[in-house]
C-alpha cells in the first residue's frame, strides 16, 4: 500500500477542552469502524487547527487499536470534499497517490482476505494495535481502474439494495406495532 499512498494522522495535541464546539469537525472513530464509507454526519465539533492533517475526499481512514484482533484495522472511505474535517486520534489515515476507485477501496479493504492480513498484523493483549508502517508493506488486490468501478458499482448496489429491504423491514415492523 506504500507504493499507492501516504499516510497522513488523525489529531495530536489537543485537550478536552479543544473538542465539543468550535468550527472544525473531526471524524469520528465509531464512523470509521462502522461504515466501509464514512457517514458525512458522522463527526464532531472541535477548534480549528491548521497543524492538523485535514480528510480530504477518497481518503481511507483506519482505525489502529481495537478490543480484539479481528476489529483492528477497520476502515472507512471519505467521500465528501468539506474543509476543516480532520481524523480523530485513535485513528490514521491514508491517501492514494494513484488513481483507485474509492468504492472498490471501501469493500476490498474490508473483503475477508484482506481482512485476515489486519487481523495477523494486530499486537497486543488486552488491547491490540496496528503499525501504520506494517499496513504500508500490505499487498492488496489491485485490479485495472476500469475493473476497480465494475466491482465498487457491483458492491454499491448490493449495498443500496440491503439497505433498502432492512429500512422496508423497519417500517412494515413498526406498522405492526402501531396496529
Amino acid at each position: 500500500m506504500g507504493e499507492l499512498g501516504e499516510t497522513l494522522t488523525g489529531l495530536s495535541g489537543k485537550t478536552k477542552d479543544d473538542f465539543g464546539h468550535g468550527d472544525a469537525e473531526f471524524v469520528t472513530y465509531m464512523n470509521v469502524f462502522s461504515n466501509p464509507i464514512a457517514a458525512t454526519y458522522g463527526t464532531e465539533s472541535v477548534e480549528i487547527d491548521s497543524n492538523q492533517s485535514e480528510v480530504k475526499y477518497g481518503d481511507v481512514l483506519f482505525t489502529t487499536s481495537s478490543e480484539t484482533p479481528e476489529e483492528v484495522g477497520m476502515s472507512s472511505i471519505w467521500l465528501e470534499n468539506r474543509a476543516n474535517v480532520y481524523l480523530n486520534s485513535f485513528c490514521f489515515g491514508w491517501r492514494p497517490i494513484v488513481e483507485i476507485d474509492p468504492h472498490y477501496l471501501a469493500y476490498m479493504l474490508r473483503s475477508s482476505a484482506v481482512r485476515k492480513k489486519f487481523t495477523f498484523l494486530a499486537q497486543g493483549i488486552s488491547r491490540y494495535n496496528i503499525s501504520k508502517n506494517k499496513v504500508m508493506e500490505m499487498h492488496v488486490p489491485m485490479p485495472c481502474l476500469d475493473e476497480q468501478k465494475r466491482i465498487g458499482e457491483l458492491f454499491t448496489a448490493i449495498s443500496d439494495l440491503i439497505t433498502l429491504h432492512q429500512r422496508e423491514l423497519m417500517h412494515a415492523s413498526e406498522m405492526l406495532v402501531l396496529v
